[in-house]
């Protein structure tokens, strides 16, 4: 609203309530001023509407939003929970989609950060993991001579580990063979690369990529916090759909 206007209707304002409160007085004097006497309260009113405004703008007004550190789930939603992908993102976790939601990718992210800092695996976060993200930094390579582009999977920990220019760019949790049914341990490499599904003696595979026998890196909807599988190593879904573009025929793959 311009600044006339605004003072104009302040000044109206003032001069209904004033009149309204002096109508009896204003009447008797109407009786009794000289004709030549200036009305007072159209003057003031003119004056006001002539004079620049004193009153100063208020100041802009600034937000500050603070997360607050808390409990998060699968099924939680909001800013911290985005915060939460951009710090596991931030320390190379597969973490899928960075948005606001608490999903599986977000849970086998964090099972993974919980792996490698050999921490309680519950896929949860509360004020002590929010501290540990704080101060964490990338696990030391289990073959750091094995090339600048490879795959390490730590069987104790239960996480693949993608190396690119011999720095680890990506950390995915896994599930690897039981007991019954071990992974093989060794160095290796990609020899075949499959696209979707597929089903082998070792059960339903999904972009499945091969590194000895019939052994691979594949795609499951079950990667549990302990070894689980029939000899193969799990990763996530979402994962599997990123994972094979990551590597090629030849990719040396290290399993200890």
């Amino acid at each position: 609203m311009p600044k006339k206007t605004t003072i104009a209707a302040a000044a109206a304002v003032w001069l209904l309530v004033t009149v309204a409160g002096a109508a009896p007085a204003l009447a008797q004097a109407k009786t009794t001023r000289p004709p030549s006497q200036p009305n007072t309260i159209l003057n003031l009113l003119a004056a006001l509407l002539k004079s620049p405004s004193t009153t100063a703008p208020p100041p802009p007004t600034t937000t500050t939003t603070t997360i607050a550190v808390q409990n998060l789930d699968v099924g939680a939603s909001g800013p911290a929970v985005k915060l939460l992908e951009q710090r596991l993102d931030a320390l190379h976790y597969f973490v899928g989609a960075l948005d606001d939601k608490y999903d599986d990718d977000t849970f086998q992210a964090v099972m993974a950060f919980q792996k490698v800092n050999r921490l309680k695996r519950t896929g949860t976060v509360d004020a002590s993991l929010w501290g540990a993200m704080q101060t964490a930094t990338d696990p030391q390579p289990l073959v750091p001579e094995g090339g600048a582009h490879r795959v390490e999977i730590d069987l104790g920990r239960q996480v693949l580990m993608l190396y690119t220019g011999n720095q680890v760019s990506k950390i995915i949790a896994v599930s690897s063979g039981t007991s019954a049914t071990p992974t093989p341990t060794g160095d290796y490499k990609i020899y075949s690369q499959s696209v979707g599904w597929e089903t082998s003696a070792l059960g339903q595979l999904y972009n499945s990529q091969y590194f000895v026998g019939g052994y691979a890196i594949h795609g499951s909807r079950s990667v549990p916090e302990k070894p689980a599988s029939h000899g193969c190593v799990r990763i996530p879904m979402t994962a599997a759909d990123w994972f094979p573009d990551q590597v090629h025929i030849g990719t040396p793959v290290y399993i200890r």
